[in-house]
């Protein structure tokens, strides 16, 4: 059987595709990402990420498969499906990348990981989808929500020294003495992730920046800052300046990146040269 692949509009290797191909490839079909002026496929997959992004247009006469939260959020892959190790050559990623839990405890109105996953629950550790690579990037939602899981997991990346991007974040309202602890001797591939999407978790924020910050510079950390959603612009400033004066980066997602404020904002804020140097007055 012929296996074609279409990944709308992934910003990094697409773990749903790569179990795809691993699950074909071990039944001896062929498979690789489908084009539409060379392929005859026997059947197609296609992942969107995002509802927002513009569907794909050139669609094969075969059987069509599509997934991800751009098309719908109940569709899973089948366990035997999702229980593959991901076939990493399919992107040449020369990192590993997986899930060691689903789900979250909150139920932030702008996110669909609730209604997508369920529950917050331990699904694997690291083994399953690492090999030995240098690097690897954790998608969990909410890692901290399971601490004995937390726990199990940075034991596993501390042993086996390798450099890892929790790259949906961490809580920082869930942080302890001992998670702190353990996520300094975690080697990191990028700076840890949280997020400050209310001023009214400003007391949260601080406690964890104090609690992390007894065991790690305070360089390491990095706060996703959501605007634009449930805040004024006066409010928006104040969580910003309120990170740069605890000494840790604030990173500026724009919920509306339409809206010309939202946009000159974020520069602004990301763009550390002018940060660090121009007032936003």
């Amino acid at each position: 059987m012929k296996i074609g692949l279409i990944d709308v509009d992934s910003k990094i290797p697409n773990l749903a595709l790569m179990k795809i191909s691993a699950y074909h490839k071990a039944k001896g079909d062929e498979v690789k990402f489908y084009d539409p002026l060379l392929d005859k496929p026997d059947r197609v997959y296609a992942s969107k990420i995002f509802d927002f992004t513009p569907d794909y247009q050139y669609w094969p006469d075969c059987e069509i498969i599509k997934g991800g939260s751009g098309y719908d959020l109940h569709t899973d892959l089948p366990p035997e499906v999702d229980n593959q190790y991901p076939d990493y050559d399919l992107y040449n990623c020369d990192y590993a990348i997986g899930f060691t839990t689903r789900g979250c405890i909150r139920r932030c109105p702008f996110c669909i990981v609730p209604e997508k996953e369920g529950p917050i629950r331990a699904v694997g550790d690291i083994y399953d989808f690492w090999r030995g690579q240098r690097q690897i990037k954790l998608l969990d939602n909410n890692l901290t929500a399971l601490p004995a899981q937390m726990e199990r997991i940075c034991k596993q990346l501390i042993k086996e020294k390798v450099q890892v991007d929790f790259n949906q974040g961490l809580d920082i309202r869930l942080i302890t003495d001992d998670m702190a602890r353990l996520l300094a001797k975690v080697r990191l591939w990028k700076q840890i992730h949280f997020a400050f999407d209310d001023v009214q978790l400003e007391k949260s924020v601080r406690e964890g920046i104090a609690i992390l910050t007894k065991y790690m510079p305070a360089s390491r950390l990095m706060f996703y800052v959501l605007i634009g959603f449930n805040s004024t612009p006066e409010e928006d400033l104040y969580r910003v300046e309120v990170l740069r004066g605890l000494g840790v980066d604030p990173f500026v997602m724009p919920y509306d990146k339409t809206d010309p404020y939202q946009r000159r904002f974020a520069r602004w804020v990301n763009h550390k040269a002018i940060f660090k140097t121009v007032k936003w007055e």
